[in-house]
């Protein structure tokens, strides 16, 4: 049964095993930093990064790469990050881009397994705990390594304290949560299914198709990322986040690094005054009418595109 799942991370292994070989004989400058682990699920108000050099970045990269099982007090549901950057003097995108494929083919695994058994989509990390090991993590897994053929002007570390990531959800699989807990709450309370809230909510979506879309926004947790300027624009042409080092082409001259310093929740800068003003649905459920996107916006090419660099970067 998990058979397939087994065999391509073993695949997995093996090509990342031979990478790990190759690039740090390459590497002509680079820098990392050493996060701690998470004993809770949440960010603490601080923390202290580790600035790695040298060897030492190389040993701790080479590691981080291979490290998917959580380690000892590491919470569940929290990943390992080390965010920095390698300058290397030879490409090596084309084996990125195979790593980062695998990766993608062992989630096509894990979900071909999860409609095969009939089992729900919050399954997937369960069905890859039984097959690869109880400690493994999804997010350590599956995440992909950043790479671009191309030589920066300037590299910026920094937190995203104010981040939120979007879904899209159909309205009857909104209606089947509300449903469920209307029913649980009225048993567990035991009042009528009409007095309670989420009953209240199911009339709000009464005029609502079941298979219009609505937009779901998560807050997410702070987390390092990078943005990189390869022409002289005065915004940048990539942002990612950081949760492993990126690999670059080193050029004739160094290019500028703005290194990640200390998260401080208290010294962060103000939410972003240009949100996206999106219509409610639902209060205090996050879900939100879809924006439309410009018809500018949707035809704007990448900007790394227009930079001429080839990587593994691809915007939202």
């Amino acid at each position: 049964m998990y058979s397939e799942i087994q065999d391509t991370f073993a695949r997995l292994q093996s090509t990342l095993h031979a990478f790990n070989l190759l690039w740090p004989e390459h590497v002509i400058a680079g820098m990392v930093w050493r996060l701690p682990l998470l004993t809770e699920q949440r960010t603490p108000d601080t923390l202290q990064v580790e600035r790695l050099v040298g060897q030492a970045a190389v040993d701790a990269t080479r590691i981080a790469l291979t490290e998917f099982e959580r380690d000892l007090g590491q919470a569940p549901g929290t990943v390992m990050r080390l965010p920095g950057y390698f300058a290397v003097s030879e490409s090596v995108l084309k084996r990125i881009r195979q790593i980062n494929a695998l990766k993608d083919e062992l989630a096509a695994a894990i979900e071909r397994l999860r409609l095969e058994l009939n089992l729900v989509p919050a399954a997937r990390p369960r069905l890859m705990r039984r097959a690869l090991g109880a400690k493994f993590s999804t997010k350590q897994l599956l995440r992909h390594i950043q790479c671009f053929d191309g030589t920066p002007r300037l590299i910026v570390f920094t937190w995203a304290g104010h981040t939120t990531a979007t879904g899209r959800v159909s309205v009857d699989k909104v209606r089947e949560k509300l449903q469920a807990g209307a029913e649980a709450r009225a048993s567990r309370e035991r009042i009528r299914i009409e007095d309670t809230p989420e009953y209240q909510e199911l009339r709000a979506l009464v005029n609502m198709a079941d298979m219009e879309v609505l937009t779901e926004r998560k807050s997410v947790a702070p987390h390092p990322r990078a943005m990189l300027w390869f022409t002289d624009s005065s915004r940048y042409e990539a942002m990612i986040h950081a949760n492993l080092p990126m690999f670059v082409m080193a050029g004739e001259n160094t290019f500028e690094v703005r290194e990640l310093k200390n998260f401080n929740r208290n010294a962060r800068q103000a939410k972003r005054p240009d949100e996206k003003r999106r219509i409610e649905v639902l209060p205090n459920r996050d879900l939100f009418l879809p924006s439309r996107m410009s018809e500018e916006a949707a035809a704007a090419p990448n900007k790394v595109e227009e930079a001429n660099v080839a990587s593994t970067y691809r915007k939202a």
